[in-house]
């Protein structure tokens, strides 16, 4: 059960930081021994968190500088300006691609409505992770078979 939980926690763990994301969150919880639902589940919930997460401290965490700097390259990235037209549809096709980090802050900056934000970041991630995690199970179980 302890290994379980250290496992969950390190896919969530994962799927939280920046430079990891959905797409390394859940082949490496694989590879570690999460099953595929599990890997799944709490690499998508490391990594959807983060949307709320921006959109109720967005104006404490810019009191940190860093965090500043970060969070202002990314509202004036091309992503930015895109999201601010299209909305809903390019949450749904860009939240895995650019990550939750900047749909987040894109989001909060132009104003997204957050139960949409969060629906269509949610759906979106749930997706990726999903196919993410088929492929993976898919070459893990050919490379076990050679």
């Amino acid at each position: 059960m302890l290994n379980y939980i250290w496992l969950a926690a390190t896919a969530w763990f994962m799927g939280f930081f920046p430079l990891f994301e959905i797409y390394v969150a859940v082949p490496a919880s694989m590879g570690l021994g999460l099953d595929v639902i599990s890997a799944v589940f709490w690499s998508w919930l490391g990594n959807f968190i983060v949307i709320p997460f921006i959109s109720y401290f967005y104006d404490w965490l810019t009191k940190f500088n860093k965090i500043n700097k970060f969070f202002n390259k990314l509202a004036n990235s091309r992503i930015s300006k895109k999201l601010h037209r299209s909305r809903v549809i390019i949450v749904l096709i860009a939240t895995p691609m650019f990550g939750s980090w900047a749909i987040g802050v894109t989001g909060k900056i132009i104003g997204m409505d957050r139960k949409r934000l969060f629906l269509s970041s949610g759906i979106s991630i749930a997706i990726y992770g999903a196919i993410i995690g088929i492929l993976t199970q898919l070459g893990i179980d050919a490379f076990l078979k050679i």
